[in-house]
């Protein structure tokens, strides 16, 4: 490396918004700042430097005043570099707001000590994240919208993972931590639990993919049945564990029990009309025909009998015509 390397410059033209602050009494000092940390705040360099931090800075939106004011106390107490997380903030500072015009930043601080130990000065670096943020909360939308979620398997290091999805169908916080062990809680019973391994088993031993459907208890103690597809993960010809997704069916499967409920109904509607409807009729027209060969004495009598006749073989006819619309095809046959 030529030892006449310009870091000044190099921190100069670095892309992410940097500033150095000097660590005394009366607070944070700005002692120097890059190029891109001047377009963020939009002020020229010459009127950063010599500025202490929460004088030109004594707000941040969309973050709590207790919580900006001590935004260093964190890198102090640690006497380390802090990841403050990522953070919504308004870029570049404008009066009026739009939604382009916020973003969101990683925020790190780097302390730099002196020569007893003590923090003399503090790099505080934002990294936009922005896009990432965005394609994240576009994912999370997706999967609740849609009832699906993903699911990792380690099986060297018997670990799971879980995605948001997943978890808002089991209906337990964002920060769960799954593992083996606790996963255990939201099986229907063993024999599910034993099920799903059996399944990933031959999945890891055959390297193909499975698809198989669970019966879960949600955290809040509702039954979900979950379709399950799985593909291994194959490292150098190893297969070192799972991912899949996992898909909310138990509404499609309420809907599919809803149908077979009307199909069966259905089925009884039509055995009901074929031999419970149609046997008195049978008899009422075989009485018919029997009064007509015995007591057919006379013209009113016969044409009494007829439209008798008519009418149960014209109630006959609707009641086929209904047997043929609701019973199943092979009743029909």
């Amino acid at each position: 490396m030529e030892s006449n390397f310009n870091y000044v410059q190099f921190f100069k033209s670095i892309p992410c918004p940097s500033v150095i602050l000097k660590v005394n009494n009366n607070g944070f000092e700005i002692v120097d700042a890059n190029d891109a940390y001047s377009r963020l705040c939009t002020l020229n360099i010459k009127d950063i430097i010599g500025k202490e931090f929460f004088e030109l800075f004594p707000i941040s939106p969309y973050i709590y005043p207790e919580i900006w004011s001590d935004s260093f106390e964190s890198v102090l107490k640690e006497q380390k570099a802090i990841n403050l997380g990522v953070r919504k903030l308004v870029a570049p500072l404008n009066t009026h707001t739009t939604f382009l015009d916020i973003r969101h930043y990683e925020i790190h601080h780097l302390p730099i000590f002196d020569t007893e130990g003590n923090i003399e000065y503090i790099v505080r670096s934002l990294t936009d994240v922005t896009q990432q943020v965005i394609q994240e909360e576009l994912y999370n939308e997706s999967q609740a919208s849609a009832q699906y979620g993903n699911w990792w398997l380690n099986s060297e290091q018997n670990t799971m993972e879980w995605s948001t999805g997943f978890k808002d169908i089991l209906e337990i916080s964002h920060d769960f931590q799954p593992s083996i062990e606790s996963a255990r809680q939201f099986y229907h019973c063993e024999e599910e639990e034993a099920s799903f391994y059996k399944s990933v088993d031959e999945a890891i031993e055959n390297k193909t993919m499975f698809k198989t459907v669970l019966s879960i208890i949600t955290a809040n103690g509702n039954e979900r049945w979950l379709l399950l597809i799985g593909k291994p993960i194959i490292v150098e010809d190893i297969c070192v564990g799972m991912r899949g997704v996992a898909k909310d069916i138990t509404e499609k499967l309420a809907y599919i029990d809803q149908i077979e409920n009307q199909h069966n109904n259905l089925r009884d509607i039509a055995f009901a009309q074929s031999h419970l409807v149609r046997a008195p009729l049978a008899r009422i027209l075989a009485l018919v025909q029997y009064l007509k060969q015995e007591y057919n004495e006379g013209p009113s009598e016969t044409t009494l009998l007829d439209a008798l006749n008519h009418s149960a073989k014209e109630l006959d006819l609707v009641i086929h015509d209904i047997i043929k619309k609701t019973a199943p095809e092979e009743m029909l046959r």
